[in-house]
């Protein structure tokens, strides 16, 4: 489902600042931008107060919502380079785990066997785990399954949300910025608090991951089995 944005401009009243936002967009994309751009003041003030030229309104809140997107798309592609080492921190792939050993408690193993076998009945005996994967993708994409794509949204936001904690924010304000000026007390329990918060989205964007792989692999089965009983 889309999402619009507008403002108001002074002289001709409501516009249009972009098109359509799909939910991938505005959560995967456009949240984690606007994140990290609200973050900046209160990290780095002195960068902040110095950095931004006197616009008229209504265009601050067109370049603002640029910026976001922006930073928002870079924050992805950091998140899509370090995914391999959060999916070694995860134990593996988690599409690779759920045709191997299913996925305990969200995908049987005996549940991830038979999905496997109808797979592999079409596109051919000893096909990779990647391979079948891809192609309960492709046709879950094809069949437009909303749980398929919540699912996906959620996971990128959660991981975008990750990669901020791990990247930014309080250990780069502790040594340029103004979090630079705190006591020791204050920069551990701060540290303390980071640490538990970075624990919970990691386990938050796991989930997420494993319940879009379940969702995919349990609606291309669906699929398959409509197929079968469409050829009877």
């Amino acid at each position: 489902m889309g999402t619009s944005l507008h403002v108001k401009n002074l002289q001709t009243g409501e516009v249009d600042v972009t098109n359509k936002f799909d939910a991938y967009d505005l959560l995967g994309v456009l949240v984690p931008g606007t994140l990290v751009l609200g973050w900046i003041p209160f990290c780095f003030p002195s960068v902040a107060s110095g950095a931004w030229p006197g616009f008229p309104d209504a265009f601050q809140v067109v370049l603002l919502t640029a910026l976001a997107v922006f930073v928002g798309q870079l924050v992805q592609a950091i998140a899509s380079q370090i995914e391999p080492l959060i999916y070694k921190s995860w134990g593996g792939r988690p599409s690779d785990t759920a045709l191997s050993t299913g996925l305990k408690k969200y995908l049987p193993a005996e549940s991830a066997t038979r999905i496997r076998e109808k797979l592999s009945d079409i596109i051919g005996a000893g096909t990779a785990n990647e391979s079948l994967f891809l192609y309960a993708m492709q046709m879950t994409d094809g069949a437009d399954e909303g749980r398929a794509r919540r699912f996906n949204t959620l996971y990128a936001f959660h991981r975008a949300l990750f990669v901020l904690l791990c990247g930014l924010s309080l250990g780069a304000s502790m040594i340029w910025g103004a979090a630079y000026a705190w006591t020791s007390g204050q920069k551990i329990v701060a540290g303390i608090g980071a640490l538990t918060l970075l624990i919970f989205i990691w386990h938050r964007a796991r989930q997420r991951a494993l319940y879009y792989v379940r969702e995919v692999l349990l609606t291309a089965e669906r699929i398959l089995d409509d197929r079968e009983r469409e050829k009877e």
